[in-house]
C-alpha cells in the first residue's frame, strides 16, 4: 500500500503516456519506438529535401489511437516539426494508429506565426497557435484539425483564406499495429492547382485578379502574364478527396481592368474548374467594351501536371463552371 501511495504521489514513470493508456490498471502495455517518414510525391520536391538538417517547410503530423478489436480512433498525439529529427513516437500494445500530415513548401514564412515565430496558426491549428518544438505531444484532448482543409492563416494577411497561395502536401496511414523497430511511412501527395493568367489587348492600367478565397493577382502595364500556385478548400474535409487525381473544384474567377483614366472595366466573373495538380493558362481578352469580353483556357505541363485542353469563350457576365473536354 505504502508503495502504491508513494508511486501515485510521485506522478508515475515520466516518461509515462497521460491520458491515452489503455483502461487495464493490473497490466502495463508494451511500447514501440516508431518512425515516421514520408513517400510518394513529396520526395520530389527540391525546395524540401527530406535532411536531417532544419528547412523553412513545415510539417504537422496528427496521431489518432482506437482499440486494435475495434474503430474508435480518438486524438493521442500531435506535432510541428521542420526537421525530421523528432519524427518518433511512442505507441503501445493493443491499439492500432492513425496518422494525418500536411505539409506546407516554406511554411515558415507563409504562415501566420505567434511569439516570434515559435508556433503558428491555420493549418497547424489546435485550441491555439501550435508551438514548433520538433517533437510529439501526448494529449488526448487537442488535436491538429485542420490538416485536411485548405482554410490557412498567411502571414501578411489578417484574416484566414480557404485556396491560399501555398503549396500544400496532405498524406494518411490507417489502422497502423504497431511493431518492434516499427517504422511509417506517409504516402503525401500534392493538393494544389496552378493559375497563369496571359494577356490579349491589355495596353494600359492594372489588371486585378480575384479567385475567390485567395490573394489578389495583379498585371501592372506592360507586364502581360503572372501566375501562382493555390492550395484548394477541400470544404467536405475528407483527406482523400483532394488527393484524388480526378479531384476538381469551382472556383470563381473575377478580373476587373482599371485603366489610366481610373474607369474599372469588369472583364470575368466566372467560375473556373481547377484540377488537382494542373496549371491552367487563361488567356484574358482585354477591350475597351465591358460586354464582349473573352477567356481562353488551357491546362499546361510546368511543375505541375499535364492534362486535357480546355477552350473557353466567355461575355464576361455569366456564372457558369467551366468543365474541362477532351481534345
Amino acid at each position: 500500500m505504502f508503495a502504491a501511495i508513494c508511486f501515485a504521489a510521485c506522478g508515475g514513470d515520466e516518461n509515462s503516456i497521460p491520458g491515452v493508456t489503455p483502461d487495464e490498471p493490473n497490466t502495463t502495455p508494451k511500447e514501440f519506438l516508431v518512425s515516421l517518414g514520408f513517400s510518394g510525391e513529396i520526395t520530389s520536391i527540391e525546395e524540401s529535401p527530406l535532411s536531417r538538417a532544419a528547412t523553412n517547410d513545415l510539417y504537422g503530423i496528427q496521431v489518432y489511437s482506437s482499440p486494435a478489436s475495434a474503430d474508435d480512433y480518438r486524438p493521442y498525439a500531435y506535432g510541428l516539426f521542420d526537421s525530421k529529427d523528432g519524427m518518433v513516437i511512442k505507441l503501445l500494445e493493443g491499439y492500432k494508429y492513425k496518422f494525418v500530415s500536411s505539409m506546407v513548401v516554406d511554411g515558415k514564412q507563409k504562415i501566420k506565426s505567434y511569439d516570434y515565430g515559435t508556433s503558428y496558426w491555420q493549418p497547424f491549428y489546435t485550441s491555439n497557435a501550435t508551438t514548433l518544438e520538433n517533437k510529439f505531444v501526448y494529449d488526448s484532448g487537442k488535436e491538429m484539425d485542420y490538416l485536411d482543409d485548405g482554410r490557412t492563416y498567411l502571414a501578411e494577411l489578417s484574416d484566414p483564406l480557404n485556396h491560399p497561395n501555398t503549396i500544400r502536401y496532405y498524406g494518411e496511414v490507417t489502422d497502423y499495429v504497431p511493431t518492434a523497430n516499427g517504422s511509417v511511412s506517409i504516402n503525401m501527395k500534392k493538393v494544389i492547382f496552378g493559375a497563369k493568367f496571359i494577356t490579349e489587348g491589355f495596353t494600359e492600367g492594372t489588371l486585378y485578379i480575384k479567385l475567390k478565397d485567395a490573394p489578389t493577382l495583379q498585371l501592372v502595364f506592360p507586364q502581360t502574364e503572372v501566375e501562382d500556385i493555390f492550395t484548394f478548400k477541400n470544404g467536405y474535409q475528407n483527406g482523400n478527396r483532394w488527393t484524388a487525381d480526378t479531384y476538381t473544384e469551382n472556383i470563381l474567377v473575377s478580373i476587373s481592368w482599371q485603366k489610366n483614366d481610373g474607369a474599372i472595366v469588369p472583364l470575368i466573373n466566372q467560375e473556373v474548374t481547377f484540377k488537382r495538380n494542373i496549371k491552367t493558362t487563361i488567356t484574358v481578352k482585354v477591350n475597351d467594351s465591358s460586354v464582349n469580353q473573352g477567356l481562353n483556357i488551357t491546362e499546361e505541363k510546368n511543375e505541375l501536371q499535364p492534362g486535357e485542353n480546355i477552350v473557353l469563350e466567355s461575355s464576361g457576365a455569366g456564372n457558369t463552371p467551366v468543365n474541362p473536354s477532351t481534345n
